[in-house]
């Protein structure tokens, strides 16, 4: 924790306790000294991990914006994005590394379903089906939290830096084959026991091939799936309506 420099607001206190003004200052600056230079240090790392991600992903196709790399191809966009964590603190760096798809048929929808055509170079995690995509983990983390990366003063770089570039190849590559035509889609009809959160996504894919057997029983598994929410009934009927449109053009 930070130590703290307390000085006396009154004057006369001040002589009475042997400190001037100019003394409090410079006890608070021996302090603040090399607490702001931890974190420049910190920031200094942080930046060359994030230089190092862009040169791993940049022959993958992944071209960057900040802190989000984007590969975009004619069947959608994967994202990868690095995300602060909100328990990060000035002598500790921590945070997220987020991955996400969002296939043509995918992105098309959103697009309806929020009236905006926002262009695919400006995707963020937040377009994701999030289904088969995972954040990568860190395989040495600070707490049980195990998909948090934390840097500090204490940290072996090295060490952080082969498993954060293994963690987010790995996760490159897995996007990328997410992304091939029919791969995302072919992994949910894979899935054994459907939830409801997996309906949606499926009928949406689906759309992309035409009018078809598999369709109408998606819509129809999707109707089943939402029956006891009723609230979500003008929801469904306005995507399978939408789903059966864009499988006629």
């Amino acid at each position: 924790m930070r130590p703290s420099i307390r000085c006396r607001s009154s004057p006369s206190s001040d002589i009475v306790a042997g400190k001037s003004a100019s003394a409090c200052r410079a006890a608070r600056a021996s302090v603040d000294g090399p607490y702001r230079r931890v974190m420049a240090e910190l920031d200094v790392v942080m930046r060359g991990l994030l230089h190092d991600l862009g040169v791993t992903l940049h022959p993958r196709g992944f071209h960057s914006s900040g802190a989000v790399w984007r590969l975009i191809r004619p069947e959608g966009v994967a994202v990868i994005h690095k995300q602060p964590s909100e328990r990060s603190r000035p002598d500790a760096r921590m945070f997220y590394i987020d991955t996400a798809v969002a296939p043509k048929e995918w992105w098309d929808w959103l697009a309806y379903r929020t009236g905006q055509t926002q262009p695919m170079n400006k995707a963020s995690d937040i377009y994701r089906i999030g289904l088969m995509e995972r954040r990568v983990p860190c395989p040495h983390p600070a707490d049980s939290d195990r998909e948090r990366w934390q840097v500090t003063a204490d940290t072996d770089v090295d060490r952080l830096r082969a498993d954060l570039l293994t963690g987010v190849t790995r996760a490159a590559d897995r996007l990328v084959e997410l992304l091939q035509p029919g791969r995302y889609l072919a992994e949910l009809n894979a899935l054994p026991n459907k939830q409801i959160g997996h309906w949606p996504p499926l009928v949406i894919l689906l759309s992309g091939r035409g009018p078809s057997p598999e369709l109408d029983a998606a819509c129809a598994g999707l109707r089943a799936a939402f029956a006891e929410r009723p609230r979500a009934a003008e929801y469904v009927d306005e995507l399978i309506g939408w789903a059966h449109a864009r499988a006629s053009r």
